[in-house]
């Protein structure tokens, strides 16, 4: 196979286009990456691009790996569906953490949802979450495209104790909506007090 072409360098615009948005996330989320012409998943219904997560620690490898699968659906007789997934080696994680000192033996955290009305707020919702995420407070958020009122609902049922909304009128003052999900209470603050904010919030839970 040495010398063979490398799909990377065969790519139609629309792939290289989401190819390089994916790696800009990467980039800006601060996650380290190898890019590896020849890693190859063993189901062919993967579609674009494909990963596997190493553990640097305790000699064990990947951990998992996985990736987009856009066509599955229609190949079973579904509607086109966009989608992605993943699978984990238990007994990996388990030896991974024990090699650096970890426990799966903790209570699951409450955490903030960041919601956003459109796919035009994304990239400022994505840089909210990842801020958030990086201040150590466990965050969700939507990745499908759905409804206001429908990320609402998710995250309600993640047992979110807060909610950041951004939408175009926050982006167009740099702000976010805080919503308190227990007393329905919102205010304005800045994006670049964000974090500040959720930290000082007062709600059930521990962030």
């Amino acid at each position: 196979m040495k010398g063979a072409p490398l799909a990377v360098d065969n790519l139609c615009d629309d792939c290289a286009e989401h190819y390089a948005q994916v790696k800009a996330y990467l980039d800006e989320a601060g996650i380290a990456y190898v890019e590896d012409p020849t890693l190859v998943r063993g189901l062919d219904y993967y579609t674009r691009t494909v990963f596997e997560v190493e553990a640097l620690d305790g000699g064990v490898g990947a951990i998992g790996g996985g990736g987009r699968y856009d066509g599955l659906m229609e190949l079973e007789g579904g509607k086109p569906t966009p989608g992605i997934g993943f699978a984990v080696g238990f007994e990996r994680i388990a030896l991974a953490l024990a090699a650096q000192g970890g426990s799966l033996e903790t209570a699951e955290p409450s955490c903030v949802y960041v919601a956003c009305t459109s796919p035009r707020e994304r990239d400022v919702a994505f840089r909210a979450t990842l801020a958030l995420r990086q201040a150590g407070i466990r965050t969700e958020a939507d990745y499908q495209g759905r409804s206001l009122k429908s990320q609402f609902k998710q995250a309600d049922r993640l047992g979110a104790v807060a909610c950041v909304v951004i939408g175009p009128d926050e982006v167009a003052a740099g702000v976010a909506t805080l919503r308190d999900m227990v007393t329905h209470e919102q205010v304005s603050v800045p994006l670049d007090g964000l974090v500040a904010a959720v930290t000082s919030q007062k709600g059930t839970g521990t962030f």
